[in-house]
């Protein structure tokens, strides 16, 4: 893990995660929307469907910009994403998901969002 980020500057980038996954859902309905019609329209002229480039391009873009700030994007169903992090001597990712305004739970790597414990838990 390269960046690692406390929980203090992962909740200043909340709201703009919950934005940028909130786009993120919504072009990946848009994508899979026109591939439906697309493998449709294929089925009655015999060729094949594949993913609308324009539409393509802005999940690209989107997901860009968590893996430049190494933000893993865990899901988007429900929207989740965890925020690399060093507390008590260990990596811990802090933990985001669609609803939450601030950070209030972190996961060891290995235990996933199954093992999500308060970061109250967490010292300095």
């Amino acid at each position: 893990m390269s960046r690692r980020y406390t929980i203090e500057e992962a909740d200043a980038l909340v709201p703009e995660v919950a934005e940028r996954m909130a786009r993120l859902v919504e072009l990946q309905q848009v994508a899979a929307a026109r591939l439906g019609r697309a493998r449709r329209r294929a089925r009655a002229n015999g060729h094949g469907a594949g993913l609308d480039p324009g539409v393509a391009g802005e999940i690209k873009q989107a997901l860009e910009w968590f893996e430049e700030r190494a933000i893993e994007v865990r899901g988007t169903t429900p929207p989740l994403v965890d925020f690399p992090a060093y507390y008590d001597g260990r990596d811990v990712l802090l933990c985001w998901t669609e609803g939450e305004e601030r950070i209030g739970w972190y996961h060891s790597p290995e235990e996933g969002f199954a093992g999500r414990r308060p970061v109250g838990e967490l010292g300095e």
